[in-house]
């Protein structure tokens, strides 16, 4: 890195070091004034040491699992607004890995069910399931997994799931919560784990398939007209594929007020800096949602 003690780092050297996009890195410093770069005479920004610090700290923060807005508030006050709980992992989820490491799909849904029983659904959703399902994402990306053993695994675990909220019992006066992906979206696990939470804290709910059309998503509201919408974004995808995307979620939003509007998911996160709610909420965690 060339640095020059009087003039300061470059935005270019900045978003190496940190990871971040130039882009980012401007909002972030107009929006929250995390940062002040001092200014070249030639309007170029000269970003000092202490910034680029700044800066990791508050990606550091992300990556333990705080929204954008907590990980200011965590910097800026030196103390968590919310603890990041560290669940123990069960000890199915290395035996389930090696069941969908040689595509066993009966011995992954046997684990499930004995991982279900033996700790009751929330606890299960907890430290057996989203674990599990972290480490196979951590496994695809380095290349350890191929498509088809991730593919297998996660259909594996999709219907598990799907089958204990068809299952569930609810009141038939309960609130209605409709959970959609986002077009372009087919990660559809974090959805009914959220779902699931959701059920357990006495709602009824309703999911739609993997990457819907826009239309098709507000075709369901007028329908079922849900107290709740929640939309999951996991990848940044749907943002990539129609940047106009979250404009058009609020457009739906206000042509259908009796139902409140929630996003959430790790690509929202990613995206939320570009984003200006308005009847679109998002939403870090289930109780962001049910209170």
């Amino acid at each position: 890195m060339k640095k020059n003690q009087e003039t300061g780092i470059h935005v270019k050297e900045v978003s190496e070091i940190t990871g971040l996009s130039r882009q980012v890195i401007r909002k972030w410093e107009d929006r929250y004034a995390i940062i002040s770069p001092k200014r070249h005479e030639n309007g170029y920004r000269l970003y000092s040491m202490e910034d680029v610090s700044t800066l990791m700290k508050i990606c550091s923060l992300r990556d333990k699992g705080y929204s954008l807005q907590q990980a200011i508030h965590v910097f800026k006050n030196q103390k968590p607004i919310h603890s990041v709980v560290q669940e123990t992992v069960s000890e199915y989820v290395q035996t389930l890995l090696e069941k969908g490491y040689n595509y066993d799909e009966a011995g992954l849904l046997l684990l499930l069910k004995q991982a279900h029983h033996r700790y009751g659904l929330e606890t299960f959703l907890s430290n057996t399931v989203k674990p599990l399902m972290l480490e196979i994402g951590k496994m695809w990306a380095e290349g350890k997994w191929d498509e088809s053993q991730e593919t297998i695994t996660s259909l594996v675990i999709r219907d598990f799931l799907v089958q204990i909220r068809r299952n569930f019992d609810v009141a038939e006066e309960a609130p209605l919560i409709l959970g959609c992906c986002l077009p372009h979206e087919t990660h559809e696990i974090p959805l009914h784990i959220i779902l699931l939470h959701a059920m357990m804290h006495g709602s009824k709910t309703i999911a739609s398939g993997p990457s819907p059309k826009l239309s098709s998503i507000e075709h369901l509201v007028q329908c079922l007209k849900p107290s709740k919408l929640l939309l999951s974004a996991t990848t940044t995808i749907p943002f990539e594929e129609d940047p106009k995307l979250f404009e058009k979620l609020e457009g739906i939003a206000e042509r259908n007020p009796g139902t409140e509007f929630y996003l959430g998911g790790q690509g929202a996160f990613n995206q939320e800096i570009f984003l200006s709610p308005k009847r679109v909420q998002l939403v870090y965690t289930v109780e962001d949602i049910l209170t």
